[in-house]
C-alpha cells in the first residue's frame, strides 16, 4: 500500500531517488526550496519511506495509505460512470 508523502533533502540526495523501489514521483513537480535544498511529492511504500529516511531526507506524510486507496476508489468509481455516460 502507498502513502502519499512531501520529501525534501540536499540536491545530491535527492538526484537519488529513482534508485528506491517503492516509490513514485514525477519529477517535474519538484520544487526548489532554497540553494541545495529541494522538495518533491510521491507515493511510497513503508520500505521506501524507511530507506529515505535512511538516506537523511526529510518527509512528511500528506495522505496515509487508507485515505489514498479510499480517494482513489471514489475516482475509479467516478471515471466509470462517466465512461457509461452516467452523471
Amino acid at each position: 500500500m502507498h502513502q502519499l508523502i512531501r520529501i525534501a533533502g540536499p540536491t545530491e540526495a535527492m538526484r537519488c531517488l529513482g534508485e528506491v523501489e517503492g516509490l513514485d514521483f514525477e519529477r517535474t513537480s519538484a520544487n526548489r526550496i532554497d540553494e541545495d535544498t529541494w522538495q518533491v511529492s510521491g507515493y511510497a511504500t513503508d520500505e521506501a519511506l524507511a530507506e529515505l529516511q535512511t538516506r537523511g531526507l526529510t518527509t512528511e506524510l500528506v495522505a496515509a495509505s487508507e485515505q489514498v486507496t479510499e480517494e482513489r476508489q471514489v475516482l475509479f468509481a467516478q471515471i466509470t460512470r462517466d465512461e457509461d455516460g452516467e452523471s
